[in-house]
């Protein structure tokens, strides 16, 4: 019986999320873009904004995976998604800063050698006054499956970030990268983290120190969901994204 109500607590999550997204589709519209409402920008099409935001209750979710920060905001702003040459497939991004609001979502990055280059005007995130510190991103390609790879903000900076969101308490019991089905590294939140974003971040290396070597891996996490007057509630996040050493160099 408890497997039943998880599976359907799942899928009302995920038509929920669809819902979300579709709306968001929707309400990308054009405007006066001398504002820093959610919508159409000119030039490169993207649809940029401070919009409003309707919390899915109990949502858990990878909002970002990301290599760097961006430091300062220059003008134009600049950032690449990395994408292996076996995929051919341009990603989507989307990008986020919670304290304000801010969101950005695109499909027009513009392929250079093995990545895709993105850039865009500060005047949205200027204006907002949002510290481009707190920009998180996300980005993937559809090829048969979802596949993520990284929005790279800097280079050099010799790790991932990796960034959940939950809209409750939770504990992350297990947070494991595997490769073939065998971990190679391994981590977790045992204790109960407020509700909002939880960070994590990956070297790039196995747990014996060892860089794990170019190919697709394996995030496999598991979370107790705190729940009132009931016992916590069990979540999981299973995704596939791209590697290589190089990109943290």
């Amino acid at each position: 019986m408890k497997k039943q109500l998880l599976l359907v607590s799942l899928l009302l999550l995920s038509l929920a999320a669809l819902s979300m997204q579709i709306a968001q589709a929707q309400n990308c519209e054009k405007g006066n873009t001398n504002n820093t409402d959610y919508m159409q920008r000119e030039g490169d099409k993207r649809c940029e904004g401070v919009r409003k935001r309707s919390d899915v209750a109990g949502s858990f979710s990878l909002i970002s995976f990301t290599i760097g920060r961006i430091e300062t905001l220059g003008n134009p702003l600049k950032l690449e998604v990395e994408v292996p040459s076996s995929l051919k497939q341009p990603p989507n991004l989307s990008l986020f800063s919670f304290p304000k609001n801010y969101q950005l979502d695109t499909t027009a990055l513009r392929p250079k050698g093995s990545h895709y280059q993105f850039q865009w005007s500060n005047f949205v995130l200027e204006k907002e006054q949002v510290d481009p510190n707190s920009l998180l991103g996300i980005a993937f390609v559809n090829s048969g499956r979802r596949i993520y790879v990284p929005v790279i903000f800097s280079h050099g900076a010799g790790k991932y970030n990796i960034v959940l969101n939950s809209n409750i308490r939770a504990k992350i019991t297990d947070f494991k990268i595997l490769k073939n089905n065998q971990i190679i590294y391994s981590t977790n939140r045992k204790s109960w983290q407020p509700k909002g974003q939880i960070f994590f971040s990956w070297d790039g290396k196995t747990t014996q120190g060892k860089p794990a070597p170019q190919g697709l891996y394996q995030l496999q996490i598991k979370a107790q969901l705190e729940q009132d007057d009931a016992p916590p509630e069990a979540a999981e996040i299973n995704i596939t994204f791209a590697h290589d050493p190089q990109w943290l160099k």
